[in-house]
């Protein structure tokens, strides 16, 4: 009796769940095991990963970082070419100062990016850097 209401508990299990199961047909279970990854699979997704891929962009942010960070020093020095009292000065003060303005506001917004574009994380970590050292000079 036992084992004749736990079959017939069983068969309205499956029909409760025959309603619910997809229209697709039923795949095998063998099918839906991954495939074995190959030895140069791997080495090609490590290579994806590398911070060599990256340079390029973090290369280009140190350059414009001590750039921007060269023409700040030169607005207040009197010894520069567009310092103090020169028309370049009055040209260059305020493409300084967004340059300036820029570096944090690149760093809040690669926060937000960071995991779909890397190399604008890398580019604003290193375009602040260079500005930073390149001010501390």
């Amino acid at each position: 009796m036992a084992t004749a209401n736990f079959q017939a508990r069983i068969e309205r299990i499956n029909r409760a769940h025959e309603g619910l199961a997809p229209a697709r047909a039923k795949t095998p279970i063998r099918a839906l095991r991954s495939q074995p990854v190959t030895m140069s699979a791997r080495r090609a997704g490590r290579r994806r990963l590398s911070i060599f891929d990256h340079m390029q962009s973090m290369a280009l942010g140190s350059v414009l970082g001590c750039i921007v960070a060269v023409l700040l020093t030169g607005l207040a020095s009197e010894n520069s070419p567009w310092g103090p009292g020169t028309d370049l000065n009055e040209m260059l003060f305020l493409p300084a100062l967004a340059g300036l303005a820029l570096a944090p506001i690149l760093m809040l917004v690669s926060l937000f990016l960071a995991s779909k574009r890397p190399g604008f994380a890398l580019f604003s970590l290193s375009y602040l850097s260079g500005l930073v050292i390149t001010m501390l000079i």
